[in-house]
């Protein structure tokens, strides 16, 4: 008997129980009537004409006989309703389980260090949270967006960013590292980069020609570079570009205007 039919049962027996207690009653005289329910220790008042009061058996029998069908119904019919298995409350815990973080598994030299690895804070998109280093057997965490930041105080080989899937860098930081124009040649493999802060690298012009390839780049810094007009059609070419920051420059007025009237809809920083 599963739970579901044990409670019936306890409630049929119940209601049998409380027919019992206030059963219905008979009187008896000149003619006999039924009388109302009244408890079994407090019988009701004798009406006029009426000789005396007993209960109607008869009534109570068929009560009780009603009872029983319907508590024998419910029971029946509970009984194609089986308890929960006790299993599921640890299927649900395999289920939390199965939401864990899935990674992606990235193999670079264990004893070359290329810079840091950073997530985007759940609480703060503009925020990026420490991770690990870039070096050796590293899992990256699919559906978050990662940010690498390159060394600053070595010269690192870039060729090593082969090893990274197209689609695992959101952001790579770049500021002040000895990275050259023929370095960024070697971005061009990472094509899900969507921000790129070259700021204070020793870059010139060419070097903007190499990022041609990044054709989803919508964030790039470029301040404090040696860039002059000559990069200015292949800043172009990157129409997705929302934010362009090229303070501290060799640009030239009449390149700045051309890159207000062609990129319309990018954000520029000049000053």
């Amino acid at each position: 008997m599963n739970d579901k039919q044990r409670k019936n049962l306890w409630l049929g027996v119940m209601a049998m129980v409380m027919i019992g207690i206030y059963p219905p009653w008979k009187e008896f005289g000149a003619v006999e009537k039924p009388s109302v329910f009244a408890p079994i220790n407090q019988p009701p008042a004798l009406s006029a004409g009426a000789t005396r009061l007993d209960i109607d058996f008869s009534r109570l029998g068929i009560e009780l006989l009603l009872a029983a069908a319907v508590t024998a119904g419910l029971i029946v019919t509970a009984g194609g309703r089986p308890d929960p298995p006790s299993f599921i409350p640890a299927a649900n815990n395999i289920d939390t389980g199965s939401k864990a973080v899935k990674t992606t598994k990235v193999d670079l030299p264990r004893d070359y260090y290329l810079g840091e690895l950073f997530v985007e804070s759940e609480d703060d998109s503009e925020y990026w949270e420490d991770y690990c280093q870039a070096k050796g057997s590293i899992e990256l965490p699919k559906g978050k967006r990662v940010q690498l930041e390159l060394a600053k105080d070595i010269r690192v080989d870039l060729s090593f960013l082969s090893a990274f899937p197209s689609d695992a860098i959101y952001s790579v930081d770049a500021s002040d590292a000895k990275v050259s124009d023929d370095d960024l040649s070697k971005l061009g493999g990472l094509g899900s980069i969507r921000e790129l802060d070259l700021s204070g690298t020793t870059i010139g012009s060419t070097g903007v020609v190499n990022l041609k390839s990044l054709a989803k780049l919508e964030k790039l810094w470029l301040d404090r570079t040696s860039i002059d007009e000559q990069c200015v059609p292949a800043l172009i070419s990157l129409s997705k570009l929302k934010k362009l920051s090229i303070t501290g420059t060799n640009l030239n007025e009449l390149a700045l205007e051309t890159l207000k009237k062609d990129m319309p809809n990018c954000e520029l920083i000049v000053s």
